[in-house]
């Protein structure tokens, strides 16, 4: 809340990529698959991707140690569009905007009317999907095809990848080395006590789709079927959720 204000007032420049996301969608996967793209595998060893593809609104680095990075910038958010900087409206930097459905699925569950994040359709811009410096990923697609999900963001970059280069991405960004490596398993969170240390790992296991089906009843799914629709019925887009009938849990 203390960076709120601070935010609005943040200045992009024209060649940043912004990465908007809701969170637990596969952000960490996204992060380091962009930041390999652009910058090369190698280079990814080096530092955190804490410092290499820092948060805009948390506390670390901080405001102040993003204004100062020289080159470009790979910055990420979960602040809903409302509340990113005043300045994203007329700047051109590329907006990567990733959406997951199961989750809202999963999440639904929970008894309480809002998530601590809100309505991701309501505030993170989808509307906005017309922008040609925005582009909408799908968390689904990335475990249907990586390697066209890797090539799909780097044409959006202009970036142009070998099939080599790609297939090394796709590897070094899968769950079971990502969740091994120290520069994005955030681990260190731990140790510095961000995170309790009986909580499950934050890399805690690989997203399932379709893993909903073993939550939901006939009528709840049918419910969030409704919700998608009414939300995402104008996005020309498959979602790979995996609508069935299922039968109501005893």
């Amino acid at each position: 809340m203390k960076n709120l204000e601070s935010c609005k007032n943040f200045v992009f420049k024209e060649d940043d990529i912004l990465v908007v996301s809701f969170p637990k969608t596969g952000t960490t996967w996204l992060q380091e698959i962009i930041y390999c793209i652009m910058n090369g595998i190698d280079e990814s060893l080096s530092k955190s991707l804490e410092d290499r593809f820092p948060y805009l609104e948390f506390i670390y680095p901080g405001l102040a140690s993003i204004e100062k990075m020289e080159g470009q910038r790979l910055i990420k958010t979960h602040l809903p569009y409302s509340l990113l900087p005043e300045d994203i409206i007329k700047s051109n930097l590329q907006i990567i905007l990733e959406i997951l459905i199961v989750f809202f699925k999963i999440f639904s569950l929970i008894k309480y009317p809002m998530v601590l994040f809100g309505n991701i359709m309501k505030k993170y811009g989808v509307r906005k999907k017309d922008n040609p410096n925005i582009l909408i990923l799908f968390y689904e697609d990335f475990h249907k095809d990586i390697h066209g999900s890797i090539r799909k963001i780097s044409r959006f970059l202009n970036k142009d990848l070998t099939e080599k280069e790609i297939c090394d991405i796709a590897d070094h960004c899968s769950f079971s080395n990502m969740s091994q490596n120290p520069n994005v398993n955030y681990q260190h969170w731990d140790d510095l006590g961000i995170r309790k240390q009986y909580e499950a790992k934050f890399m805690r296991k690989v997203g399932q789709v379709g893993d909903w089906k073993n939550y939901f009843n006939t009528e709840m799914n049918h419910r969030m079927d409704s919700w998608i629709d009414d939300n995402f019925g104008d996005i020309k887009a498959s979602f790979v959720f995996d609508k069935l009938e299922i039968k109501p849990k005893e």
